[in-house]
Protein backbone atom coordinates (compact mmCIF):
# COMPACT_ATOMS: atom_id res chain seq x y z
CA UNK A 1 0.00 0.00 0.00
CA UNK A 2 1.27 3.45 -0.92
CA UNK A 3 0.42 5.63 2.10
CA UNK A 4 0.74 8.82 0.04
CA UNK A 5 -2.28 7.93 -2.07
CA UNK A 6 -4.14 5.60 0.29
CA UNK A 7 -5.31 2.01 -0.04
CA UNK A 8 -7.11 0.79 -3.11
CA UNK A 9 -10.73 -0.27 -2.89
CA UNK A 10 -9.88 -3.99 -3.11
CA UNK A 11 -7.58 -3.76 -0.09
CA UNK A 12 -10.14 -1.86 2.01
CA UNK A 13 -12.89 -4.26 0.91
CA UNK A 14 -10.82 -7.28 1.94
CA UNK A 15 -9.87 -5.74 5.28
CA UNK A 16 -13.33 -4.55 6.26
CA UNK A 17 -15.71 -6.66 4.15
CA UNK A 18 -17.33 -3.63 2.55
CA UNK A 19 -19.33 -5.75 0.11
CA UNK A 20 -21.12 -7.40 3.04
CA UNK A 21 -21.70 -3.98 4.60
CA UNK A 22 -23.10 -2.54 1.36
CA UNK A 23 -25.31 -5.57 0.77
CA UNK A 24 -26.77 -5.39 4.28
CA UNK A 25 -27.24 -1.65 4.05
CA UNK A 26 -29.01 -2.01 0.70
CA UNK A 27 -31.44 -4.59 2.11
CA UNK A 28 -32.13 -2.34 5.09
CA UNK A 29 -32.74 0.63 2.76
CA UNK A 30 -35.17 -1.46 0.69
CA UNK A 31 -37.07 -2.57 3.80
CA UNK A 32 -37.27 1.01 5.09
CA UNK A 33 -38.53 2.35 1.77
CA UNK A 34 -41.15 -0.34 1.17
CA UNK A 35 -42.32 0.12 4.78
CA UNK A 36 -43.37 3.63 3.74
CA UNK A 37 -45.11 2.65 0.49
CA UNK A 38 -45.08 -0.18 -2.06
CA UNK A 39 -42.41 0.30 -4.74
CA UNK A 40 -41.07 -1.48 -7.82
CA UNK A 41 -37.37 -2.16 -8.41
CA UNK A 42 -36.61 0.81 -10.65
CA UNK A 43 -38.42 3.16 -8.24
CA UNK A 44 -36.29 1.79 -5.41
CA UNK A 45 -33.11 2.53 -7.36
CA UNK A 46 -34.26 6.09 -8.08
CA UNK A 47 -35.45 6.67 -4.49
CA UNK A 48 -32.10 5.52 -3.06
CA UNK A 49 -30.31 7.82 -5.49
CA UNK A 50 -32.59 10.72 -4.49
CA UNK A 51 -32.26 9.99 -0.76
CA UNK A 52 -28.46 9.88 -1.01
CA UNK A 53 -28.33 13.07 -3.09
CA UNK A 54 -26.80 11.11 -5.97
CA UNK A 55 -23.89 9.61 -4.02
CA UNK A 56 -25.33 6.09 -4.04
CA UNK A 57 -26.73 4.60 -7.24
CA UNK A 58 -27.43 0.90 -6.80
CA UNK A 59 -27.54 -1.01 -10.06
CA UNK A 60 -30.14 -3.54 -11.17
CA UNK A 61 -27.42 -6.14 -10.52
CA UNK A 62 -27.50 -5.29 -6.82
CA UNK A 63 -31.16 -4.30 -6.30
CA UNK A 64 -32.81 -7.36 -7.81
CA UNK A 65 -30.70 -9.99 -5.99
CA UNK A 66 -31.36 -8.11 -2.72
CA UNK A 67 -35.10 -8.12 -3.45
CA UNK A 68 -34.97 -11.87 -4.18
CA UNK A 69 -33.21 -12.52 -0.88
CA UNK A 70 -35.75 -10.42 1.04
CA UNK A 71 -38.55 -12.34 -0.70
CA UNK A 72 -36.92 -15.67 0.16
CA UNK A 73 -36.76 -14.70 3.86
CA UNK A 74 -40.39 -13.57 3.80
CA UNK A 75 -39.55 -9.95 4.66
CA UNK A 76 -41.31 -8.56 1.59
CA UNK A 77 -44.01 -9.68 -0.81
CA UNK A 78 -44.27 -9.14 -4.54
CA UNK A 79 -47.37 -8.36 -6.59
CA UNK A 80 -47.56 -8.04 -10.35
CA UNK A 81 -49.04 -4.74 -11.57
CA UNK A 82 -48.96 -4.81 -15.35
CA UNK A 83 -45.29 -5.31 -16.23
CA UNK A 84 -44.05 -4.07 -12.85
CA UNK A 85 -43.39 -6.12 -9.75
CA UNK A 86 -44.45 -4.14 -6.72
CA UNK A 87 -42.79 -4.91 -3.39
CA UNK A 88 -44.39 -4.52 0.05
CA UNK A 89 -43.04 -5.18 3.53
CA UNK A 90 -44.46 -8.06 5.60
CA UNK A 91 -45.06 -7.97 9.37
CA UNK A 92 -41.89 -10.07 9.84
CA UNK A 93 -39.96 -7.71 7.57
CA UNK A 94 -41.21 -4.73 9.56
CA UNK A 95 -40.06 -6.35 12.81
CA UNK A 96 -36.61 -7.14 11.35
CA UNK A 97 -36.32 -3.64 9.86
CA UNK A 98 -37.15 -1.96 13.20
CA UNK A 99 -34.62 -4.13 15.04
CA UNK A 100 -31.93 -3.44 12.43
CA UNK A 101 -32.64 0.30 12.50
CA UNK A 102 -32.24 0.36 16.30
CA UNK A 103 -28.95 -1.54 15.94
CA UNK A 104 -27.84 0.87 13.20
CA UNK A 105 -28.54 3.89 15.43
CA UNK A 106 -26.20 2.45 18.09
CA UNK A 107 -23.58 1.68 15.42
CA UNK A 108 -23.79 5.26 14.09
CA UNK A 109 -23.30 6.61 17.61
CA UNK A 110 -20.21 4.39 17.99
CA UNK A 111 -18.87 5.54 14.61
CA UNK A 112 -19.37 9.18 15.57
CA UNK A 113 -17.47 8.53 18.80
CA UNK A 114 -14.68 6.87 16.79
CA UNK A 115 -14.49 9.81 14.38
CA UNK A 116 -14.23 12.22 17.34
CA UNK A 117 -11.84 9.97 19.30
CA UNK A 118 -8.82 11.54 20.92
CA UNK A 119 -6.59 10.09 23.59
CA UNK A 120 -6.92 11.55 27.04
CA UNK A 121 -3.30 12.78 27.24
CA UNK A 122 -1.68 9.57 28.45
Amino acid sequence: MDVTRGPDFKEVNEAFSLSSFHSGFLKLAILKMVSQRPLHGYALMKEIERMSEGTWRPSPGSIYPALQELLRYGYITQEQEGRKRIYKITPQGDLIMRFAMDHLKVSIMNLENLLDYQTSGA
